[in-house]
């Protein structure tokens, strides 16, 4: 029986080494991939440094146009306030304005009293009536009616008279007058006595179906024979 000879092979295992070349292989294959990848992105004209300092540009851009724009609302806004300012002073102005010749025309009219009474126009001593108003009362159809008199200031005697009125209109589409009697709320007859003018006032109720159109006026002084009579017309007045 022929002998067969057996040989053994025998192996040393080292997996250290084994993973040692694993390792490189893999870090190697990741590197080349990278830097393939780096190469492809450069290639196609994109850059990481190149985007880096993009963002940067852009960013510092925002910042720029972010200051300017709050740098604009700021000045809007103060353009805004200026332009308030400016109307809110005008305003004040004319309405200042408004108010001085408001009192100017009543010095005005104030001082033509006063010289009515120093020295009358047509140079006629005695007494005068120098205006009349109507003037809205608390309700509805109740009126006041303001009247004036005046004397001259040579006239150095105290006038004592009386004073009437009564109010023209149309009632029902006919012509009727209504004297103090009837629609006078208190006083039915104004007594007075002064020197150099008199403000005399009394209320009036006029119906509901009646429409003013003038205002009668008659003052009867103590020691004349005859008395002032005048008409005016309806006009209600604020003051």
């Amino acid at each position: 029986m022929p002998t067969e000879l057996q040989k053994l092979i025998v192996r040393r295992h080292t997996p250290g080494r084994a993973a040692l070349f694993w390792g490189v292989l893999i870090v190697g294959g990741a590197v080349c991939l990278a830097t393939a990848f780096e190469i492809g992105r450069a290639r196609a004209g994109y850059s990481i440094i190149a985007a880096e300092l993009d963002s940067h540009q852009k960013a510092a851009e925002i910042k720029t146009l972010t200051a300017e724009l709050r740098n604009a609302k700021a000045e809007l806004a103060a353009n805004e306030m200026a332009r308030r300012v400016d109307h809110e002073s005008y305003a004040q102005v004319e309405k200042s304005l408004a108010d001085l010749q408001s009192r100017l025309g009543e010095q005005s009219q104030e001082l033509t009293f006063y010289r009515g009474i120093v020295n009358p126009s047509d140079n006629i001593a005695g007494l005068r009536i120098q205006q009349v108003k109507v003037l809205p009362g608390i309700a509805p159809r109740r009126f006041r009616v303001r009247i004036v008199l005046i004397q001259a200031a040579r006239q150095e005697t105290v006038t004592s008279a009386t004073a009437d009125l009564s109010i023209d209109g149309l009632r029902g589409g006919k012509a009727v007058n209504l004297p103090l009697a009837e629609i006078g709320t208190s006083s039915k007859v104004l007594t007075f006595s002064f020197r150099y003018f008199q403000e005399l006032e009394t209320e009036i109720d006029l119906p509901a179906d009646f429409l003013p159109q003038r205002v009668q006026i008659e003052v009867r002084p103590a020691r004349a024979t005859s008395s002032i009579r005048q008409t005016y017309p309806w006009k209600i007045e604020t003051n």
